[in-house]
């Protein structure tokens, strides 16, 4: 089965959906007001009357999981979430959510795959996208979404298309991606004014910059890797500033297994050279990217390199004074600044083994209703649907500087981890801790590659 993906095409669709999927608010126009007697009351009326008779016939409890950690400030989809439970259990009397939240991206990842493998899925839970996504597809163990959208034609109504394509598979639709959402570095401004100090447009620039946080006392850019996967990060903007995206198309997006050429090596060499330079925090392997992120917040590091999920909590610790930048050109690449990691994720999903379909299906419709939506973005959510309307005057200047970044992107990549599935694409994480704590890239880069291969065998494509 070939999964349907987005490659070069994906910035276009981005470019011309990332606005309108994060729910910029359009002028109304005005509404006429209709009197009790008028034909049009008359209907709505009645609309209501029968939508107050569907909720009252659903019932029974239903199992959900997620993502999400009480704890963390910086976490402003768990309230939203519990929300959207307890709305939707007042909503529909006869209904019961029984939610688990589970603190760490990884732990869910693994959990969750599996559970599903093991035929214990929830009834409805988050997953993840394209080839991570497709092992569930393929094992029939999630619901195709059409029958859902047509039940609730106002959850159909804001589907992006383009979100809706990272989680297509021979035409049919198995889950709605909830974000738009990208990585970069954020930076104090404060700081940076303090020190002198200016955004890089170079890779010399960078390594300056770090050179001088340090000579200053001040720990330069906040990592934290306990669970591999952010440092994955700057590498893939590292081999993109130096190798384009050709080979990463080839590669990661395709699957033809290449991980021992020289660029994968290469782009090694220069992670554990910015490592070496002391960019990162010394606790970097000891602690998680949620504390490396509330280190951030407390004014511990200049920078940081984390995900657009993010904003919404440093917008509202740092204010005016956090902003964001690209990883800079590298001298003799051939990639470009431009280039944005971003993509749509967080996608949720209906189990085929779950015993009450329609609750379910109310349920994922209801976190995708409108007016939810709505209140995501009101957090500073980077929403994936479009045409949802919402008070934009409650949107933090940092949540419009990434929309402008995205927006101007000359190129979008996904990142890896996701279309690599969950067992090249962790195995990839695991190479890039290995690096930064002092493994050799070049054995490191053959043994993933040796790992691919074994998992991929004579696949080209998928």
């Amino acid at each position: 089965m070939k999964k349907k993906i987005l490659s070069i095409a994906l910035v276009f669709m981005l470019r011309a959906s990332v606005l309108a999927g994060c729910g910029q608010k359009e002028a109304e126009e005005p509404s006429v007001k209709q009197t009790q007697d008028s034909e049009p009351a008359s209907e709505e009326k009645n609309t209501e009357e029968k939508a107050e008779t569907e909720n009252s016939e659903l019932s029974g409890k239903i199992t959900f999981w997620t993502t999400g950690d009480k704890s963390n400030t910086n976490d402003h989809t768990y309230p939203w979430m519990e929300e959207n439970i307890k709305l939707f259990e007042e909503k529909y009397p006869g209904c019961e959510v029984e939610a688990t939240f589970i603190a760490s991206g990884e732990d869910y990842l693994t959990k969750i795959t599996t559970e599903v493998a093991a035929g214990n899925a929830p009834d409805v839970f988050r997953t993840y996208l394209t080839g991570r996504l497709q092992p569930f597809v393929d094992g029939g163990k999630v619901l195709p979404i059409e029958h859902m959208l047509e039940t609730y034609p106002e959850t159909k109504g804001i589907m992006n298309d383009k979100a809706l394509a990272l989680s297509t598979f021979d035409g049919k639709a198995y889950a709605i991606p909830l974000i738009a959402s990208g990585e970069m570095f954020f930076y104090n401004k404060k700081i940076f004014a303090e020190c002198g100090a200016e955004i890089p447009k170079t890779y010399d620039e960078l390594l300056a910059l770090v050179d001088l946080f340090n000579e200053k006392g001040i720990t330069p850019c906040m990592l934290g890797i306990s669970d591999p996967w952010p440092g994955t990060i700057p590498y893939m903007m590292i081999f993109n500033r130096l190798n384009g995206n050709e080979l990463y198309e080839k590669v990661v997006l395709n699957k033809e297994a290449d991980f021992a050429n020289d660029a994968f090596v290469n782009a090694g060499k220069y992670l554990q050279e910015i490592v070496n330079r002391n960019m990162f925090n010394e606790s970097i392997v000891a602690i998680s990217q949620e504390e490396a992120g509330n280190k951030f917040k407390a004014g511990e590091s200049a920078m940081i390199i984390d995900g657009s999920w993010s904003v919404p909590g440093y917008a509202e610790t740092l204010g005016e004074d956090v902003g964001i930048f690209n990883f800079p050109e590298i001298e003799g690449g051939t990639g470009s600044s431009d280039d944005w990691l971003m993509n749509f994720d967080e996608g949720f999903a209906i189990s085929s083994g779950t015993k009450n379909q329609p609750v379910a299906e109310a349920f994922l419709a209801f976190i995708f209703s409108p007016e939810r939506q709505a209140a995501y973005a009101e957090t500073g959510a980077l929403i994936a649907c479009k045409n949802v309307n919402y008070d934009t005057s409650k949107i933090s200047a940092l949540t419009t500087e990434v929309l402008d970044a995205f927006e101007s992107a000359a190129y979008s990549i996904i990142p890896w981890d996701n279309p690599l599935g969950t067992d090249v694409g962790q195995e990839l994480n695991n190479t890039t801790q290995a690096i930064i704590t002092g493994g050799d890239p070049q054995k490191e880069f053959e043994k993933l590659q040796e790992y691919a291969e074994d998992a991929w065998g004579d696949r080209k494509s998928v």
